[in-house]
């Protein structure tokens, strides 16, 4: 018998064949005629939309028959950890220094040798693990030294195993990086891979990063914008997570869960499993719809009491209008990573019924981006990673994003209620 926690997955990828996943549409479409097509997504989209759950969806045939190459974060990296990992990922070890050992060797790898010397791949030693040693020798022949962070070896070998190849955090890649990946990339389209593909998960800037340190890759790039849940998308997760679970909801709930979530798929999540468990201790199974406001109390003061600090000091002051919090409310509510004064000033006056000038609104605004307040906003770093885009805003945190427009939705839930 499957329990709420073989269904609903906050926290996790729903990838295992009792999740309950539901397919992103157009973006979806766009990611898997990319992928057919040798092309590189460059998957972006807010914080908790999903990203990773879908790319991970689309690769996991490849991650079933063990060729998925799955790489986290590239924080503080540098890409030959990248080739180390894809390397070991088929059965290769990979030494940084040559060692002396008794050999007799008996392999089934070919030898061979690539490339000039760069970076950390000038020592680089790899070695098929199915290889065995006996007698004395200085290294075994049978190895082949990695030493370019465009090294065709590597690509050769992960086309002829069928490797795809997931990089997540794009954002959080160094400028080394970045332009030893942009590197990478040209020389994966001169090679014209039919099996070896490359996935890339960040943000709206980094297709532009990658396209800045080397402009003949643009014709390999292809960006797509993964866009908050659509509803449709978030009641398919309602309805058959439920019903998997043999528990009645009625369509009233249903729309309470869809519209609370605010499109965010981590939060659907939570929200579903909370009340999943709470059906499931009644007889018949059922949920009310005292159990999604119990979740969203839940989840606001237990799970999210980070975020709600930060929300409550950044909005904190006086007056009627209360402009800190109307911008924070724009900010959320708009589907662009990055949000103009412009934007912000459309979407300020319709929320109080008047023109509200800019003026109004630039100090509120930088008073967000200043540590009395959080910061809970900063400024837009150029693609280059020197000095800022001029007139763009974006959340420090990016969890806050839809945490905001769930706490609005919350206040006006409980207005009505007065």
């Amino acid at each position: 018998m499957l329990t709420p926690n073989d269904v609903f997955t906050p926290g996790q990828l729903p990838i295992h064949p009792t999740n309950i996943y539901a397919n992103r549409g157009a973006s979806e479409k766009l990611f898997t005629k990319t992928l057919a097509r040798g092309m590189v997504p460059v998957v972006y989209g807010e914080y908790g939309v999903g990203k990773t759950s879908m790319a991970r969806y689309a690769l996991r045939e490849k991650d079933e028959a063990g060729l998925l190459v799955n790489i986290e974060s590239v924080a503080d990296q540098k890409l030959d950890a990248v080739f180390a990992r894809c390397l070991e990922k088929l059965g290769y070890t990979v030494q940084t220094k040559k060692t002396t050992s008794a050999t007799h060797s008996n392999t089934h790898e070919q030898s061979a040798q690539a490339g000039a010397s760069v970076g950390g791949w000038a020592n680089a030693v790899v070695a098929s693990k199915r290889t065995n040693s006996s007698g004395s020798a200085s290294q075994k022949e049978e190895q082949f030294v990695v030493t370019s962070p465009t090294d065709s070896k590597i690509i050769e070998v992960c086309e002829e195993a069928g490797v795809a190849l997931l990089i997540d955090e794009l954002h959080r890649a160094t400028p080394d990086f970045s332009e030893e990946l942009a590197k990478f990339i040209k020389s994966y389209g001169n090679a014209n891979c039919k099996k070896f593909r490359i996935v890339l998960l960040g943000t709206a800037s980094d297709a532009s990063k990658l396209v800045s340190s080397d402009p003949g890759i643009d014709r390999l790039i292809q960006e797509v914008h993964l866009t908050s849940m659509t509803n449709f998308e978030s009641e398919y997760v309602v309805n058959e997570g439920m019903k998997a679970l043999a528990i009645t909801i009625e369509q009233n709930v249903i729309d309470k869960l869809v519209k609370t979530c605010v499109g965010s798929p981590s939060i659907l999540q939570y929200l579903c499993l909370e009340v999943a468990e709470a059906a499931f201790e009644r007889t018949p199974r059922k949920v009310l719809a005292t159990d999604v406001q119990n979740a969203v109390d839940s989840f606001v003061e237990t799970k999210m009491a980070r975020l709600n600090k930060a929300y409550i000091s950044a909005i904190e002051s006086t007056g009627e209008i209360r402009y800190r919090k109307q911008i924070l409310r724009a900010m959320a509510e708009c589907d662009d990573e990055y949000v103009t004064m412009e934007m912000i000033k459309n979407r300020v006056s319709t929320y109080l019924g008047k023109d509200v000038p800019s003026t109004s609104l630039s100090g509120p605004l930088r008073d967000l981006k200043d540590e009395r307040y959080g910061p809970v906003l900063n400024d837009v770093e150029r693609p280059e990673g020197v000095d800022r885009l001029n007139n763009y805003t974006t959340f420090k945190d990016p969890a806050l994003k839809a945490f905001v427009r769930l706490q609005v939705l919350r206040e006006e839930g409980s207005s009505e209620t007065k």
